[in-house]
């Protein structure tokens, strides 16, 4: 089962909202789609600055790999979409990273298969 990593910002809460509430909404979203296998809540440094943000690894059924590749980037829609709607803006946009792993190591894979 090829395995995914979804990196996707945490911007302005919503009122009563916690970080917690994103991670937990954001693995719900996902879970509806995919199996999710581990999450998390990280704090790197973006552009000079602490962005917090959710860490979902996913796994993804197996198919062609083009057609494994757009199952996550439309999963990257809908979770993001939840979290716009439910607790969070996801923002900056330049740090939203999906990722496919091979070989032990996660590289990103590009926005879409036509690059638009």
């Amino acid at each position: 089962m090829p395995s995914y990593r979804l990196h996707l910002p945490i911007g302005a809460l919503r009122a009563g909202a916690s970080p917690a509430d994103v991670l937990e909404q954001a693995a719900l979203a996902l879970g509806s789609l995919h199996a999710v296998e581990r999450k998390d809540v990280e704090a790197p440094l973006v552009a000079g600055r602490r962005v917090g943000r959710v860490v979902l690894r996913f796994g993804v059924d197996p198919s062609s790999r083009a057609e494994e590749d757009e199952s996550t980037r439309r999963a990257l829609a809908v979770v993001a979409r939840h979290l716009e709607e439910s607790v969070c803006e996801v923002a900056p946009a330049s740090a939203v990273v999906l990722s496919r792993g091979a070989g032990g190591r996660f590289r990103p894979i590009p926005p879409s298969r036509s690059g638009a």
